[in-house]
C-alpha cells in the first residue's frame, strides 16, 4: 500500500482546531505584549516633555508598526504550522487508514513514512507489529495444517502437542 501524502489538510477538523488555537495564542499574547511595551514606552524618561500631538503620532506610528509586525509573524508561524502539522497529523491520518485495514483482517499492508515525518518511531513500531504478527499467522496456520494432518492419520499426541504450541505468541496478562 504506497500512498503519497502531498495533501496538506488531511484531517481539517483537527488542523483547523490547532490553527485556530495557535492564531488566538499569538493574538492574547501580541495584545498583552503591544500593551505592555506601549505603558513602558508611554512612562519612560522624557515623554512628558512631548506634546500632545507627538505623543499621539508615536503611538499610532508605534500601532501601526507593532500591528504589520505581529501580522507578518503570525503570518509565518500558522503557515510553518501547516507544514508542521503535515509532518504530525499526516501520519496520524495515515495511521488510522492503515489501522482500518488492519480491523478488517489485511495484514498485507505496512506502514511508509517520510524522512520529515515526527511519527518515524511509530511507524517502524507498527510494520515491525504488523510484521510479527503476519509471520505468527503464517506459521499458525502451517501447525493447524500439521494438526489437521495429525488428526487424520490418528496421531492424537502429536495433534495435542501441535495444538499447545498454537499461538504462543500471543501473550495475555490478567
Amino acid at each position: 500500500m504506497t500512498i503519497k501524502r502531498r495533501q496538506y489538510i488531511v484531517k481539517p477538523k483537527l488542523q483547523i482546531k490547532y490553527l485556530l488555537i495557535l492564531a488566538a495564542v499569538i493574538i492574547v499574547s501580541s495584545i498583552l505584549i503591544y500593551y505592555m511595551f506601549l505603558d513602558s514606552l508611554l512612562n519612560s524618561p522624557g515623554m512628558d516633555q512631548l506634546s500632545a500631538g507627538a505623543v499621539k503620532n508615536f503611538v499610532r506610528s508605534y500601532t501601526s508598526g507593532f500591528f504589520w509586525a505581529i501580522l507578518g509573524f503570525m503570518a509565518i508561524v500558522l503557515i510553518e504550522s501547516i507544514f508542521y502539522f503535515h509532518r504530525l497529523i499526516g501520519p496520524i491520518f495515515f495511521f488510522e487508514k492503515v489501522m482500518t485495514r488492519l480491523k478488517n483482517g489485511d495484514f498485507s499492508v505496512s506502514v511508509h513514512h517520510r524522512h520529515k515525518d515526527e511519527t518515524i518511531e511509530l511507524a517502524t513500531s507498527m510494520n515491525e507489529a504488523i510484521s510479527n504478527v503476519r509471520t505468527a499467522v503464517s506459521e499458525d496456520r502451517k501447525k493447524i495444517d500439521a494438526i489437521k494432518v495429525a488428526i487424520d492419520s490418528g496421531d492424537k499426541d502429536k495433534a495435542k502437542h501441535l495444538l499447545s504450541e498454537l499461538t504462543q505468541w500471543f501473550k495475555i496478562e490478567k
